[in-house]
């Protein structure tokens, strides 16, 4: 366990192909060997599938230069049961994350400071500290009952930086007396935390990327490329429901759910609010996502976002559209929201990003992607809270 620990990659690693299950779904695109890919017709199987129940483990380290002021049941209120809750609803109920929560405290062999804990880890002083937390909690825990592993660091100890929560991605699994491990959400919040930070480090688990961008800047701005929308881009967020074509990847929506246009001409659409429960009767005419490919590794994409469920903080309802890219690797703008309404804002005070605030049509707009040539026309809405959607491809 020692040896393997010590060789770690920050940004992960790709698996070969998986079964082709998806293959043949419309407008999918193909996975990449990038980091995260949002193509569909293969699944990267180095990483769990969030359906069904999925286990998880939440243990608690502290270290010599500091007492923890919080046991570790109140620290844990803070992420769970929200978490779960949050998963359950973007997922419809396809997905329940069960998370067991260690009863107490397990005293790390060094002091805080030691481990250089911060957001651009040194590499070496990251593997001290997963050598270090790995080997005081190998005796008290058995990792195979595990699919997923949080370590939680004492907030209250000097050198915790916050800023360092993230998922570690292993270069080979590493085996803790008979389970090998592959990734570890290791969580260095603040009490109380980043709202839905737990929600946005477990996505990485399931394979999702980053949407935010990282700017050359301290003072730049993160979140140009999908604001509020999706729990990828911001922990914050005001609508941080996870995309349409995430829960496709994630098998939450099939290709029931999914409108493709493949073909110039007009065609009509009735998109229900993604948020909405899924009519129990089936997919069909429950449309959630409608699909334009406009490449082999590019597709814009239209559903219907409305203050319900996960977004109901939302301050902006209507058609989304935003613009897919599954050759584009994780915090490099795999997606792109498309502005509806580039010349004004909303939310200012809230959002994290006031201009893409507004950014869903309303009933009447339309929006133009020249570079695709795709014109999207919205309609009034229908008794369900959807939207009525017009595509015009040239």
């Amino acid at each position: 366990m020692i040896a393997c620990v010590s060789v770690l990659i920050g940004a992960g690693s790709m698996a070969a192909p998986g079964e082709p299950a998806r293959a043949d779904e419309p407008c999918s695109l193909p996975r990449h060997p990038v980091h995260h890919s949002l193509g569909l017709d293969t699944w990267n199987d180095h990483y769990p599938r969030p359906q069904g129940e999925l286990r998880a483990g939440m243990f608690f380290l502290s270290f010599p230069d500091a007492e923890p002021s919080a046991d570790p049941g109140t620290i844990a209120g803070h992420y769970f049961p929200a978490t779960a809750e949050f998963f359950d609803r973007a997922s419809y109920g396809r997905f329940r994350l069960h998370t067991e929560v260690a009863g107490d405290w397990v005293r790390m062999p060094r002091e805080s400071a030691d481990y250089g804990i911060r957001r651009d880890w040194p590499p070496e002083l990251r593997s001290a500290y997963l050598r270090d937390a790995l080997r005081v909690l190998e005796p008290l825990a058995d990792f195979t009952a595990y699919d997923l592993v949080y370590l939680v660091a004492d907030p209250d100890a000097p050198g915790v930086n916050a800023d360092a929560t993230k998922v570690v991605n292993f270069d080979r699994p590493v085996r803790v007396g008979n389970a090998e491990i592959r990734r570890l959400v290791t969580v260095f919040e603040r009490t109380p935390p980043d709202r839905n930070v737990l929600a946005h480090e477990t996505g990485h688990v399931f394979d999702l990327p980053d949407l935010y961008r990282r700017p050359d800047v301290s003072n730049g701005d993160w979140d140009t490329h999908v604001g509020d929308w999706d729990v990828m881009g911001s922990q914050f967020g005001l609508a941080p429901d996870p995309f349409a074509w995430h829960k496709w990847k994630l098998g939450w929506l099939t290709a029931g759910h999914v409108a493709c246009v493949s073909a110039p001409g007009v065609s009509l659409h009735t998109l229900q609010p993604l948020g909405a429960p899924l009519d129990p009767a089936g997919p069909g005419g429950d449309t959630r996502m409608v699909v334009v490919r406009t490449g082999p590794s590019e597709a814009l994409v239209a559903e219907v976002r409305t203050a319900t469920g996960n977004d109901r903080g939302t301050c902006s309802e209507g058609v989304l559209l935003y613009r897919v890219r599954s050759d584009v690797p994780s915090a490099q703008g795999p997606v792109e929201v498309l502005d509806g309404h580039p010349a004004g804002s909303a939310c200012h005070g809230r959002s994290v990003h006031p201009r893409l605030a507004d950014a869903p049509l309303r009933p009447g707009e339309s929006y133009w992607d020249e570079e695709s040539g795709v014109r999207f026309e919205v309609g009034e809405p229908t008794s369900t809270g959807g939207r009525h959607l017009k595509v015009i491809r040239h």
